[in-house]
């Protein structure tokens, strides 16, 4: 009896190490990801760019799992894994409010925003969620989705808020500008409008006008002297 109860104990012990030998490796997913906003992986400069996750564990499993977070990357298309500079720029990482706990062979949609500053190009994209198993209270680095996208410039409005501010903050700084000269310039302008403008213009004297020796306007000697004619006698008729 004590003999079938130990090799029964030494199976039981077996078998929870193997269990626990299963569980330290990383959790098996299925995922399917969808861009929702943009259907052709298209990601705009600036905005938020959505995508979606739906997350489920196989039938097969019964390992009690959470999602804490979600991160990814950009990667450089032409560089392989591992060198240096593959990585262009991190994503910025978002944890979860809620641990969405995954149930066995039950889907659960996990949303996540990132954005892009790039050149319009063609990039890379990774994206991983960090996976606790709660029996064991291990943390593994899933991957979600790797993929390629196209980063573009968003369509420039007149009416974009981003423009409007700059618009309104040079508007503002213009007036700032103005004002500061007026106040110190603006005096010596005031007292300069309110100088008499009668003291600016001269009077107007006549012009004198020149007089000759005879008292007169102009002078007679210049004028020459014209020659005598002898008045003609009427001849009378023969």
């Amino acid at each position: 009896m004590r003999v079938g109860l130990a090799v029964l104990s030494f199976f039981a012990v077996l078998v929870a190490l193997v269990r626990a030998e299963a569980h330290e490796d990383a959790p098996e997913l299925n995922v399917l990801t969808t861009f929702p906003n943009n259907p052709f992986n298209i990601v705009k400069n600036g905005q938020a760019n959505r995508v979606v996750f739906s997350i489920k564990t196989p039938q097969s499993t019964d390992r009690a799992l959470t999602i804490e977070s979600l991160t990814g990357a950009f990667l450089d298309p032409s560089r392989e894994d591992g060198h240096k500079k593959r990585v262009l720029r991190n994503m910025t990482t978002t944890r979860l409010k809620d641990a969405h706990l995954l149930t066995q062979g039950q889907s659960r949609q996990v949303p996540f925003d990132f954005f892009s500053e790039f050149k319009p190009q063609k990039l890379d994209i990774e994206f991983r969620a960090l996976v606790v198993d709660q029996s064991s209270s291990n943390k593994y680095n899933v991957p979600l989705y790797r993929g390629s996208v196209t980063v573009e410039e968003p369509p420039q409005s007149l009416f974009d808020l981003q423009l409007l501010s700059v618009y309104a903050t040079g508007l503002a700084l213009v007036i700032l500008i103005g004002y500061i000269l007026f106040e110190k310039y603006g005096a010596s302008l005031k007292r300069s409008w309110k100088t008499p403008a009668s003291k600016h213009k001269e009077t107007a004297k006549p012009l004198a006008q020149p007089l000759g020796k005879n008292g007169k306007s102009y002078d007679e000697d210049w004028i020459p002297k014209q020659p005598t004619l002898r008045p003609r006698k009427p001849r009378g008729r023969k």
